[in-house]
């Protein structure tokens, strides 16, 4: 064989691992947990949106809806809004101005490492872009769990209210109402909306998929199935919202049992992604004719590109060894 022959069989080989392997990855990610509650959640909003393309809407249900823009500007748009709602759901208008100024901060820190690095030039403006937008998405995921941790940390007790006023006699729509206004926030909030939507005449099935669409969180669509099966079948709905609170308290000890044995490999995690950039900076300062080398030659280019890919990888793994999620 050829040497041309021996490259083109390794990158036959190379291509075909790498194809098995994203598949794998795509595999994976659709057996996530959060992969199975979209895709249920979609199903569930499928009825919704027939009803809505069958006929004109109830002026109760146009308030409610979450979509304020239908048709405009395309899936770009759509995706977009999608995540602008997500936002104002999970933290306000506030959350939005946080993003905003920590991408502004993050876009002038980035303009100034390029100007004082002087890094090649295909590299500055993936450093200017990518930071930012990196940033950005670190931001919305923080936003994201914090919204859920603090849910979570507060349905139990919501849902023992709504049990006491319904053994009480009180009937589910007016007791969702009173959750609204006894609960705290963010729980209260979210129920207050329902409640608000269920006096103007709104369907119960019709609020129960808005709010899971909004939340998207496992545990208060097991909330939405509970009700909506109870109102199908009958049954004793105090009991079946007793034993599902117990199931959340239940889950809430897992998650911060798991945080707890975890925080030991995450704190290492922290750590070991430290150190590269403490070095790196403690050079800087001590022997800066040294340092400079890797941002003022081509070889040092090429390392300082391979390091941060390496590093990237390396550091990624290490933070799926080290976390397990459970927080859906």
């Amino acid at each position: 064989m050829t040497p041309a022959d021996v490259v083109a069989a390794g990158a036959f080989f190379a291509i075909l691992i790498a194809g098995l392997m994203v598949s794998s990855l795509r595999d994976m990610a659709r057996r996530r947990p959060a992969s199975r509650i979209r895709s249920r959640i979609d199903e569930l909003g499928t009825v919704v949106a027939l009803q809505r393309k069958a006929g004109p809407r109830l002026p109760e249900q146009e308030l409610f809806s979450l979509q304020r823009h239908p048709g405009r500007g395309g899936a770009v748009f759509s995706w977009w809004l999608k995540r602008v709602e997500r936002v104002h759901v999970v933290s306000g208008a506030g959350g939005l101005r946080l993003i905003a100024a920590i991408a502004i901060a993050i876009l002038i820190a980035a303009l100034v490492g390029v100007k004082l690095a002087s890094p090649p030039d295909w590299v500055g403006p993936l450093i200017v872009i990518g930071l930012p937008l990196f940033a950005v998405r670190a931001t919305y995921r923080f936003l994201i769990e914090r919204f859920r941790t603090r849910f979570l940390t507060l349905f139990p007790d919501t849902l023992d209210l709504i049990i006491r006023a319904v053994r009480a006699g009180i009937p589910v729509v007016q007791a969702i109402s009173t959750a609204g206004r006894e609960a705290d926030e963010p729980v209260r909030s979210t129920f207050r909306t329902m409640g608000d939507a269920l006096r103007l005449g709104a369907d119960l099935t019709e609020v129960l998929d808005q709010a899971v669409k909004r939340l998207q969180i496992a545990d208060f669509s097991f909330f939405s199935v509970c009700l909506l099966l109870q109102r199908e079948t009958g049954g004793n709905l105090a009991e079946t919202l007793e034993n599902l609170a117990s199931i959340i308290r239940s889950r809430r000890d897992i998650r911060l049992k798991t945080k707890a044995l975890t925080a030991e490999g995450r704190l290492a995690t922290n750590i070991i992604s430290a150190v590269p950039f403490a070095i790196t900076g403690m050079l800087y300062i001590v022997n800066r004719s040294y340092i400079e080398l890797l941002f003022t030659t081509r070889a040092g280019h090429k390392i300082v590109t391979l390091a941060a890919v390496l590093l990237t990888i390396g550091l990624w793994m290490v933070r799926k060894m080290s976390q397990l999620d459970t927080s859906r």
